[in-house]
Formats: structure tokens, sequence, C-alpha cells
């Protein structure tokens, strides 16, 4: 009966630990969404201000945008250098980064007084965003049209 009793509160002491862990990860997880979706709405309200279309989330460029603030924050290296590195799908990619901002806000209002910046948010070559944050490091990727795969066919001539 002991031997029960220990594995039953070995049990419940998992499953509280486990509701506790992704009642703490929920809040976080669920800002990380807000933030994409927030710059994406603010994103949408610049191109409409311009007669564009709306952009749509990716997955495939959230990730990219994920792995790349993380990428800049960890190694300290806030350039495009290695901006598209595991991206594939697209034909055209484009990339914002920014450092320091404290709201999708202030970071999409500091990308569209950036010459550069504002030229990608407003570009009609991009259909797809995703959107990065981590420590303070932001990161838009831009995705758009369609990978093409050229094949070149040589040939050699006789001699």
């Amino acid at each position: 009966m002991k031997k029960i009793s220990k594995v039953w509160s070995a049990a419940r002491l998992v499953v509280v630990a486990a509701l506790l862990f992704v009642g703490l990860l929920a809040p976080v997880l669920a800002q990380a969404a807000s933030r994409a979706e927030q710059v994406l709405a603010l994103v949408n309200a610049e191109r409409r201000k311009a007669g564009l279309g709306p952009l749509a989330l990716s997955q495939r460029c959230q990730a990219q945008a994920d792995k790349r603030a993380k990428e800049i924050f960890q190694r300290g290296r806030f350039n495009h250098k290695g901006a598209f590195n595991g991206l594939r799908g697209y034909g055209l990619m484009g990339e914002n980064i920014a450092k320091g901002y404290r709201s999708p806000a202030a970071v999409v209002r500091g990308w569209m007084h950036s010459k550069g910046h504002r030229a990608n948010i407003l570009s009609r070559k991009y259909n797809h965003l995703g959107v990065g944050y981590y420590k303070g490091c932001w990161v838009q990727t831009f995705g758009g049209g369609r990978l093409k795969i050229v094949r070149r066919i040589v040939r050699r001539k006789r001699r």
C-alpha cells in the first residue's frame, strides 16, 4: 500500500508541475503570437494607406524571423548576413531588423521612418510576412513569388 501511495504522490506532483509549467508558458507564447499579429496589423494598415493589399503571416517566414531574432541577440551580429539561410520556397525575400524598441507600434514606426525598411513594408513583390522577437531584437522576414527552379542544359560542342 505504501508503494502505491508513493507512486500516486509522484504522479500528482508531475501533473501539478506540468500544469504549472503550461500555466507559466502559455502567457509567454500568447504574447509572442500577439506581437506578430500586432506587427502584421500595423504593417497592413500602412500598406492599406498606400493602396496595397495585405500581407499574410507565413509559418515559414515566421520560423525564419524567430530564428534570426535569437541569432542576432546571441551572436551580437546586427546585420543581414545569413538572413535567408534556411528560408526556402520563395522567389523573392526581404528582411527588416531593429533593436531596442519596446512595442510593436514603436518598431513599425521606426521601420516606416527608414527609407529601406519602408520600401520592404510597402513592396508589391511580397505577400507573406514573419515577425520574430527575442530580447529586444525584432525581425521581419518577407516572402513573395514562388521559388523558381531553372535547369540549364549545357551541350558540349563536338570538335
